[in-house]
């Protein structure tokens, strides 16, 4: 085995404890600003109700395997609420909602900070994320803040791919960054449907379930499963010589 790829909501790392406190009212006011903006103001029940709708629609792509970006979010929320399409305005609002998290409340999962830097001793590492409103940038600024970014060579989030797991581009993208085959690899994600499926209708021969954040059930069933990263390490050597 020569690389691991790894989700990041739920896997690698999760919201802080404040992080609601801190980003929700943050984005409830940029969509309110934009409202006002556009000449059509709304009240903060209004911008909550719409929201709540175009995130609705997300999931239902996202649970279809279909990629929606945040500026079709917001666009389809401005539609709600009565404010006629602008690119500029959608374009912007949509960049101030992904922004409001940046510096927000993220921590690592069990395990986390003390695995990967072993890890990357061995192995190349890859992120393979879909995305909801933080995009790439942002999760590559938590990294980086948790002192983890420099362990990764090779990176595929949704918003920049265009496409969601379990996509097989979504892999092939990490794994083309890395130079690495699926074959010669192994993913880490918390999504049976998403991660595991995905892993392995890439090609991957391993596909690891970790379960320390939320475990969910679903099909297919993963070569391991793990609650605490730390754990990788004596599996890979299972793995490989099982």
């Amino acid at each position: 085995m020569q690389a691991m790829t790894f989700d990041f909501w739920g896997t690698l790392m999760t919201a802080g404890p404040s992080y609601a406190e801190e980003v929700v009212p943050k984005r409830y006011e940029i969509m309110l600003s934009a409202s006002d903006e556009a000449g059509v103001p709304a009240g903060e029940a209004e911008v909550r109700d719409a929201w709540n709708q175009a995130t609705q629609k997300y999931n239902d792509a996202w649970q279809a395997g279909v990629f929606m970006s945040l500026a079709d979010r917001v666009a389809y929320a401005f539609k709600l609420l009565g404010i006629r399409y602008d690119p500029d305005l959608v374009a912007r609002t949509a960049r101030d909602l992904s922004e409001a998290a940046r510096h927000a409340n993220i921590i690592t999962l069990p395990g986390v900070d003390e695995a990967i830097p072993e890890l990357a001793r061995h192995y190349k590492l890859a992120i393979i994320s879909d995305t909801s409103v933080s995009g790439g940038g942002v999760l590559r600024g938590y990294l980086d803040r948790a002192g983890l970014l420099p362990y990764f060579s090779a990176f595929s989030f949704s918003d920049e791919t265009g496409v969601v797991k379990p996509n097989r581009q979504a892999f092939t993208v990490a794994l083309e960054g890395m130079g690495v085959a699926p074959s010669d690899s192994l993913h880490v994600g918390d999504i049976p449907r998403t991660d595991i499926g995905g892993a392995f209708d890439a090609g991957y021969p391993y596909a690891v379930l970790y379960t320390g954040h939320k475990e969910r059930e679903g099909e297919p069933e993963p070569s391991a499963r793990i609650s605490d990263h730390r754990q990788l390490l004596e599996l890979i050597k299972q793995l490989e010589t099982g």
